[in-house]
Formats: C-alpha cells, sequence, structure tokens
C-alpha cells in the first residue's frame, strides 16, 4: 500500500507529465500558426514558404520574399494537457533578393 501511495505522490507532485512530447507539441504549435487567421489573411501566394524554423521564443517563417518571426508565449495551466499558448505575429521583413 505505501507504494502505490508513493507512485501516486511522485505522479501527481511533478507537472512535467502535464504537457505533450516536444515533437507533438511543435506540431500543434507550427498548424496553429499555419491556420491563424493574422497569418492567412496576411500571406502572399507570390512567395512559396521555404522554410519554418524553431528559434528561441518561437519560430521563423521564411519564404523567398520575406521572413517573419512569430513569438510563442506560454499560458499558466491548471490541469492536465497540452500546454496552452498564444501566438504574436511580428511585421515581416522583406529580403532583398539582389543579395543572393
Amino acid at each position: 500500500m505505501k507504494k502505490i501511495a508513493f507512485i501516486l505522490i511522485i505522479l501527481f507532485a511533478t507537472r512535467a507529465h502535464a504537457l505533450l512530447p516536444p515533437f507533438y507539441q511543435s506540431v500543434k504549435e507550427i498548424e496553429s500558426i499555419l491556420q491563424d487567421e493574422r497569418f492567412t489573411s496576411d500571406a502572399n501566394s507570390a512567395y512559396p514558404i521555404l522554410e519554418i524554423k524553431k528559434v528561441e521564443a518561437g519560430y521563423l517563417i521564411i519564404t523567398s520574399g520575406y521572413h517573419q518571426f512569430v513569438e510563442i508565449h506560454y499560458m499558466p495551466q491548471d490541469m492536465v494537457g497540452p500546454a496552452k499558448f498564444e501566438l504574436e505575429f511580428h511585421e515581416k521583413e522583406c529580403l532583398d533578393s539582389w543579395d543572393v
């Protein structure tokens, strides 16, 4: 009985089990960025997405004409489940095509 109580205390004392594994969390974040109306309404179909790169505070979206930083703000959690977050889209920075 003591072993069961000890295991339950350990499981519920840590919040690490409340989050998705890193791979699935990043998939959820990238999907949220691509489906966000702020991203799709301002997208320019003349520039294909070349890369979505994870950086320290969010993601860098690189196209052939510009790059845009999307900041991830993680929200406090009260319950077990995937990490909750908000997206902050920064201004696009145009790339000079002559600097290739």
